[in-house]
């Protein structure tokens, strides 16, 4: 089975992990040759790293000025049909239309399969339905995501098969160490570091508990548009001290065994966050925020604690109780790792992407 990824966004996200980690599972655990399909000007150490899973291309006629047009398609049909490709899958609505338009110029055809990551929902309108009709399977990574995107349209008719298939993360039993080091002061914060996750209600709620002794660790690239916000942060910030920045990490193994807490505050609607899910595999009591897919995987009180959106004083208060109190922590912590390999591990996943591919 030859599967095209086609890639959206030319910077890594929680979107491009998805794919990475998707992509290089298939490759090893079934018969799948992957190959993969970039725009314009993407981060060149972002192809690099899926260039050790498959071939790379960098297709140039998905840009605003090509995507809509059929000669797009022709260009796309072009490189699917020298790799004899079996199943196209994309993961943003940019590609929609390029993607659906191959279909009428491939000689080997077909499927198509789109995964909508952002909890956004549908445009409309009779092209757009012309292009959702072209694809053969609509996988969502949350029942939130679901539901948003389809109720612009008021119903599944448009889509020939809608799936909800939810997020999951390649990790696994021998990866973690226990017991984590006492006492329980380490907080992680890892994922794209911007104003739309929530860095500026963080940074209110940290200088909140300045009295108490912890360290916080900020894995994961920095927004260009933000990171004149970022040092002005730092700089007002009243524990600075306590901060420590290590840009992106391709392995988190380490960091994750050491931490106690996990913390994701995203403003905006998270449809499946993957820091969280992976924060739950290795035992970190989480605190996120409840304004979008985190409620289907944190039960507040039981594996997590669920906050109000863009509430500094709410984060303080969850931050200062999970400090205080060791064994709140630990509680929390083990029953979100429980969980974790019950209902969300990436074996689970991987079989229902396969059976996705294979229906």
């Amino acid at each position: 089975m030859t599967i095209a990824y086609f890639i959206a966004s030319p910077t890594w996200g929680g979107g491009e992990q998805y794919i990475y980690d998707l992509a290089r599972h298939m490759k090893e655990r079934y018969e799948v040759y992957p190959f993969f399909l970039f725009p314009n000007h993407s981060d060149a150490k972002m192809i690099a790293r899926f260039a050790e899973i498959g071939p790379c291309h960098i297709f140039t006629y998905a840009n605003k000025l090509w995507r809509f047009l059929p000669f797009s398609g022709r260009k796309l049909a072009r490189i699917l049909d020298q790799y004899s490709t079996d199943i196209v899958h994309i993961n943003s609505r940019q590609t929609y239309f390029v993607a659906a338009f191959a279909k009428y110029f491939v000689q080997h055809p077909f499927r198509l399969i789109a995964t909508q990551h952002l909890v956004r929902q549908a445009k409309t309108g009779i092209f757009w339905e012309w292009a959702y009709r072209q694809i053969d399977i609509l996988s969502c990574v949350s029942d939130c995501v679901c539901s948003t995107y389809l109720k612009a349209l008021g119903n599944r008719a448009s889509f020939s098969r809608v799936q909800i298939v939810h997020n999951s993360a390649p990790i696994y039993k021998e990866d973690i160490r226990c017991p984590k080091p006492t006492p329980c002061t380490h907080i992680l914060y890892h994922g794209r570091i911007c104003r739309e996750k929530g860095i500026v209600p963080l940074f209110k709620a940290l200088s909140l508990i300045a009295d108490l002794p912890f360290r916080i660790t900020f894995a994961g690239n920095i927004d260009k548009r933000d990171k004149q916000l970022w040092k002005q942060l730092l700089a007002s910030s009243s524990i600075k001290d306590n901060i420590e920045y290590i840009g992106f990490c391709t392995d988190m193994s380490d960091l994750l065994n050491t931490c106690h807490i996990g913390i994701s505050p995203s403003i905006v609607r998270e449809a499946g966050p993957l820091s969280i899910i992976e924060h739950m595999a290795y035992g970190l009591a989480v605190v996120t925020s409840n304004n979008g897919a985190q409620p289907e995987i944190i039960q507040n009180e039981v594996n997590g604690i669920l906050c109000p959106s863009n509430d500094p004083q709410a984060i303080a208060t969850a931050l200062r109780r999970l400090l205080t109190d060791f064994e709140l922590t630990n509680r929390i912590g083990k029953q979100a790792q429980k969980d974790f390999f019950a209902q969300h591990s990436y074996d689970t996943f991987i079989k229902d992407m396969y059976q996705l591919y294979t229906q």
